[in-house]
């Protein structure tokens, strides 16, 4: 798994990119196939910014949050990120039980 961070009318300290990475790490819970994250950090006013676009096979995951605080603002994408992972697994697993009941019904129909 890739991970890049930009940072925008800011300089992105280690201690910010350290804790970017050990959240992001996380997310492999969710799905093993992350290809890449990318991260923006930036300033609008006095709120900080934090933009993050996953890369998952045949899928890409959008989040933005907005914080006074960029380290409270980075938990509410990965909260963010893990809600869209759950959602994506759960639309998944619903969509397979559903072929198996339409295969199930068509073969009680047929005996």
């Amino acid at each position: 798994m890739e991970i890049i961070i930009h940072g925008r009318h800011l300089n992105t300290t280690e201690a910010i990119k350290d804790y970017v990475k050990k959240k992001a790490s996380k997310l492999t819970k969710y799905n093993n196939r992350i290809n890449k994250i990318q991260f923006t950090l930036k300033i609008d006013g006095r709120n900080h910014v934090v933009e993050s676009v996953c890369s998952v096979v045949k899928t890409t995951l959008v989040a933005e949050a907005v914080n006074p605080d960029m380290y409270a603002a980075i938990d509410l994408v990965m909260d963010k990120l893990e809600k869209q992972f759950l959602r994506q697994k759960e639309k998944l697993s619903h969509h397979k039980r559903n072929k198996i009941n339409e295969v199930n019904e068509e073969i009680e129909e047929i005996e």
